[in-house]
């Protein structure tokens, strides 16, 4: 099993009458989550949004973009992993997974930018069990 090859799922709903998107991976049970134990949760603050707080086709660009750039960066040796892309009134965030915080933060700081710097802020929490994971994911009907 490789990071590319763990499939996405999508849900829609609506949180404080804003539309709300989750985008997961789909972990099997043989993913060894707790290899991952530190969590980053990166915010994209949007500069542009439509009226349902979702980003524009310009921001769409922009934010596909950082995505794919940081994807390239920490994944690609497995060194981190997107669990989960949450989008809602205005702000973008991806949720990472990994052992390795300077070694993920060394990765952002070095893969390519744009002119402007990117709109984002990062937190910074230990959680090896998955637990913010599991809590935004939609339960399985």
């Amino acid at each position: 099993m490789t990071f590319v090859s763990l499939k996405w799922a999508v849900a829609e709903t609506e949180y404080n009458h804003h539309v709300l998107l989750i985008r997961f991976r789909q972990f099997p049970p043989s993913f060894l989550k707790s290899k991952y134990p530190e969590r980053l949760n990166i915010f994209w603050t949007m500069a542009e949004s439509d009226a349902n707080g979702l980003p524009t086709d310009n921001e769409f660009e922009r934010l596909e973009s950082f995505e794919n750039r940081l994807l390239d960066a920490v994944e690609h040796d497995e060194h981190s992993i997107l669990a989960v892309v949450i989008t809602c009134n205005g702000e973008k965030e991806f949720v990472f997974h990994t052992p390795d915080v300077p070694g993920f933060m060394m990765r952002l700081t070095n893969m390519p930018q744009e002119v402007n710097r990117y709109p984002i802020t990062i937190q910074r929490n230990y959680d090896h069990d998955w637990s913010y994971f599991e809590s935004v994911i939609p339960n399985p009907s």
